[in-house]
């Protein structure tokens, strides 16, 4: 007899989806990490970000047996067709999943956070709400009205009146409670990464070039648009390869007149597959990620965890990276200083190079093998 609690997860994108980034991610780690305690169900699309074809070999608007990778059991998910699903939908699957917890992914839908919140509104079951770094100041910048609008219309309905709110590190909780009040209940469990490479490639960084990697959704939030403007702008030797997803077609366009000024030294790649990702960050010397806001940052991590280096602003939980030689820290505002380290980066040795590989692949190590996940999480479904 099955003993196990039920979780039921709720979020616009999920396995086999990948192209919305970070988020799948930490949901699939989610499910894995727990599977041997809570018997998880996931409501999501049937399709992947700006994909009009619904995705391959699953059946929309009914319950289908999906085994995620390095899983033992299959979960239960439900794929919606576009529109879909509705309140009635909802309330349908919480009653045969019949969930101690519900648990929402992100902040900004209406599908996934409206909709089910107003199905559940009268239920005793718990509801978990994950904004996933979405009412950091920097990713609340872009749409303000609109988003300050909603955030208004979600407190003066009530609907997360009695909610939980799940914080992936202390500076998500400060947010939330400058958005929703400071008495309203957080708690803090770290996002659950990919486990680190085995053992990472040896350095072959060339004195006088600096071969850097982008790998993420290109959107505002993520500042590409910068990382390209300071490259094509340098006179050293340094090229940038772009992966992952259009999210915003207005800022790649911006990207694209940026990129044809910079007479082939950036170049987009496209997409690449979750399992590729750590593969990919160690084909090169570091990875840049100028981004206006993280929570977590699943790019930024498995770029230390594949023993690369990064480049990235102050808005992410990964900070001193310099003092660490993991990486380097950068004001986004402040190009000139961006302009000097690629430049001393450009120069430095492959023994030098190779310190900040092994202090990379160690923060990453550290992070993973130091944080007691589960727990986190029992007291956050609790």
């Amino acid at each position: 007899m099955n003993t196990k609690d039920s979780l039921l997860i709720c979020y616009d994108y999920f396995y086999p989806a990948y192209k919305a980034g970070g988020p799948i991610q930490s949901l699939t780690n989610l499910v894995l990490s727990l599977q041997h305690e809570y018997e998880a169900a996931v409501i999501t699309g049937g399709y992947d970000l700006n994909a009009g074809n619904i995705l391959d070999k699953i059946k929309t608007g009914c319950w289908t047996s999906i085994l995620l990778p390095q899983s033992a059991s299959p979960i239960n998910v439900w794929y919606a067709e576009k529109g879909s699903p509705d309140k009635s939908t909802f309330r349908k699957c919480i009653a045969e999943v019949k969930p101690s917890v519900i648990y929402l992914n992100g902040m900004f839908s209406f599908r996934f956070v409206i909709i089910p919140l107003l199905a559940a509104r009268k239920s005793a079951i718990k509801i978990v709400v994950c904004p996933r770094g979405m009412l950091q100041a920097g990713a609340l910048a872009g749409k303000s009205f609109k988003k300050k609008l909603y955030l208004s219309a979600l407190k003066m309905a009530g609907l997360v009146k009695h909610i939980t709110w799940h914080a992936t590190n202390e500076e998500e909780e400060q947010d939330i409670k400058k958005v929703f009040g400071k008495e309203v209940a957080v708690i803090v469990a770290a996002n659950i990464p990919k486990k680190p490479v085995d053992s990472i490639k040896e350095s072959a960084k060339t004195i006088g070039q600096l071969r850097l990697v982008y790998l993420s959704l290109v959107a505002e939030k993520k500042n590409l648009l910068q990382v390209i403007e300071l490259v094509t702008a340098s006179t050293e030797n340094i090229s940038l390869d772009i992966y992952g997803p259009v999210k915003d077609e207005g800022y790649w366009k911006k990207c694209e007149l940026a990129m044809a000024a910079g007479q082939g030294k950036v170049n987009y790649i496209g997409d690449v597959l979750p399992e590729k990702v750590q593969e990919t960050f160690s084909n090169y010397d570091a990875s840049i990620l100028l981004t206006k806001g993280e929570n977590f940052g699943h790019a930024l991590y498995e770029s230390l965890s594949a023993g690369r280096p990064l480049i990235t602003s102050y808005f992410t939980p990964w900070n001193k990276l310099a003092e660490k030689k993991g990486g380097w820290n950068v004001d986004i505002e402040n190009e000139k200083s961006i302009a000097d380290l690629l430049q001393q980066l450009c120069a430095m040795s492959c023994d030098e190079h190779q310190l900040y590989c092994e202090g990379a692949y160690k923060l990453a190590k550290d992070y993973y093998n130091d944080t007691d996940f589960k727990e986190a999480y029992r007291e956050l479904f609790g």
